[in-house]
């Protein structure tokens, strides 16, 4: 799949950046930057940074909410604001949480708030990104303890990686204008070099938890997609890590003179090079089914595509046999949590083909016994990472989705 130019992937990107940066700068604002005459200007830049951000973690959650209910619904892009993606902001949990995040963005960058209170709302922001992931997928006592994890590693990425916007401000006015502001970014690094630390032992403890969550194993970091992935990033987090050492031991000390100020701002505009590529990869781990995911279905015929996928609502076995190009038969199983029969109404099933210019093929399944639905003379022209969506009709109750890729082998 080409993740630089899929829709999904970039929306999670930029709003995921765009949260990030605002949450991060309004908390920059409250624990390193402490208001003085030397730093009002500074001020006035953090607080329309915060709001650009906002704007943007607006646009993007509203974009995102777009490509999701259109993929839901199976309708194009002008018919979908006439009412469908009002039907799916409303009546499902990742429009419920999409719409609460799109009103708090706004509610961020509105000239109202104190920075303690500014800084409060764009964290919840920050935090409702928690729930639409793969923490937000798993129900009980231990979803809750991997939201929570899931939840405080966004908001130390977010104090660290977010800040560092605030702090390259800081450090550049301070080349300018040494005289001026010399002692004031002295003291404010000072004080995010302690907030980075806090933040890096954080998502130490986090990152250690979520992969719990979501790996079945070590050997997932080389032989998944997911895992291969979440190798880049953490070889990327261990480069920032590394450059966050050398700024708070070597650097950091020595800020008055001008050279070592220099370097310093150096090396945070490679941190938030760094940062953001770190961000991507998350936009895209965002999409793919982590190996802790996977369940044991029984036997599966040694030809067949399978996948499973699940949210703390439903969960579904789905096996495309034969998993090669041509005519193919779908048979999907449906579960509680618990791994009871999942009873349902009626079960859509689109598959988005991995190049553009190939159709979307989209089908209704047929109940043949108690949770399993199936179809069979389907037919899938191309191989690749195609996107199997499952919209699912409860007998009451609002429609749930499910999602994730199946590989078809050529």
């Amino acid at each position: 799949m080409d993740w630089l130019t899929n829709p999904l992937v970039l929306a999670r990107f930029v709003h995921l950046a765009a949260c990030v940066v605002a949450a991060g700068t309004a908390g920059f604002v409250v624990l390193a930057g402490a208001p003085t005459a030397p730093g009002d200007d500074l001020h006035r830049r953090w607080r329309r940074l915060v709001a650009i951000g906002a704007v943007l973690a607006a646009l993007s959650g509203l974009g995102w909410l777009a490509i999701v209910a259109a993929n839901i619904v199976g309708t194009s892009f002008p018919d979908l604001w006439q009412h469908d993606i009002w039907t799916v902001a409303a009546g499902t949990q990742f429009g419920r949480l999409a719409s609460a995040r799109i009103l708090l963005a706004l509610l961020v960058m509105l000239p109202l708030w104190g920075d303690r209170s500014r800084a409060i709302l764009a964290l919840a922001l920050l935090v409702l990104i928690a729930p639409a992931g793969h923490a937000g997928a798993q129900a009980g006592p231990w979803g809750w303890a991997h939201l929570a994890a899931d939840a405080l590693h966004l908001v130390a990425a977010a104090c660290w990686l977010g800040g560092l916007p605030a702090l390259v401000m800081v450090l550049a006015a301070s080349n300018r204008d040494p005289a001026g502001l010399g002692g004031y970014a002295i003291r404010t690094t000072g004080r995010f070099s302690w907030v980075g630390i806090a933040c890096v032992g954080t998502l130490i403890a986090t990152g250690v938890i979520n992969s719990a969550f979501l790996l079945s194993g070590p050997g997932d970091l080389l032989t998944t997609v997911y895992g291969r992935l979440l190798s880049i990033k953490l070889l990327l987090f261990g480069a920032l890590v590394a450059i966050a050492a050398v700024n708070r031991f070597r650097l950091t000390p020595r800020l008055a003179q001008p050279d070592v100020r220099h370097a310093l701002l150096r090396n945070s505009v490679i941190e938030l090079v760094l940062g953001a590529g770190v961000l991507f990869l998350v936009a895209i781990l965002g999409t793919l089914e982590p190996g802790g995911h996977r369940h044991d279905s029984g036997a599966i015929a040694s030809d067949a595509a399978f996948v499973h996928i699940h949210t703390n609502v439903a969960m579904a076995d789905v096996t495309v046999t034969p998993g090669k190009p041509g005519t193919v038969a779908v048979r999907i199983s449906l579960s509680n949590e618990d791994s009871t029969a999942y009873e349902a109404r009626a079960v859509k099933v689109t598959l988005r083909p991995p190049e553009e210019d190939a159709a979307t093929i989209v089908f209704q399944a047929k109940h043949v016994a108690d949770a399993v639905w199936a179809s069979g003379g389907i037919t899938i022209p191309l191989p690749g990472i195609w996107t199997l969506l499952l919209t699912i009709t409860p007998p009451s109750g609002e429609i749930v989705v499910l999602d994730g890729p199946i590989v078809i082998t050529p």
